[in-house]
């Protein structure tokens, strides 16, 4: 049913969580998964918003030097997620987009005709009862395929190898 997940992270405790979840469904017939990253474009620029000091070609080059080592971060991280899916015998792809989250998640899943998005939600929210976080909220109200939310309170569900 489910051949082709997108699996978007940002690398937080639910990201690992849901990734096992992921890598646990090749037993479900999960061919292939695309994990994205999406750099926050509205964080990105407040990091270079601050600076004043620096203006025109400056400032371009200090933007694309920020940007170009927060890639690299990014695939690092990213590189050993996919060790963990291609462990399983799991066909990857990466991606690493700059934007609003929500809105690069629903893009990729469209253009890589994902059968199904798994992802991760703090909920950094601190209303009661919320538990579900703003970018995957956006991603469930608007997505034209299932959704799978790990939150960090689920219980049950997706465990490692081994564990009770």
């Amino acid at each position: 049913m489910f051949r082709k997940v997108l699996f978007p992270t940002d690398f937080s405790d639910c990201s690992y969580k849901a990734l096992e979840c992921v890598r646990q469904m090749r037993g479900a017939g999960v061919e292939e998964v695309v994990i994205v990253s999406v750099l926050d474009e509205r964080d990105t620029d407040l990091v270079t918003t601050g600076i004043g000091w620096l203006s025109g070609d400056r400032m371009v080059e200090y933007d694309a030097g920020i940007e170009r080592r927060m890639r690299e971060n990014v695939q690092e991280l990213l590189d050993g997620m996919v060790g963990v899916l291609r462990g399983a015998g799991m066909k990857v792809k990466t991606a690493i987009e700059k934007g609003v989250p929500s809105v690069e998640i629903l893009a990729i899943a469209k253009r890589e005709r994902a059968s199904l998005i798994v992802m991760g939600s703090h909920g950094k929210s601190n209303l009661a009862g919320v538990v579900v976080g703003s970018v995957s909220e956006e991603v469930l109200r608007r997505s034209s395929v299932p959704v799978m939310i790990i939150t960090r309170e689920m219980q049950g569900g997706c465990r490692s190898e081994g564990e009770e």
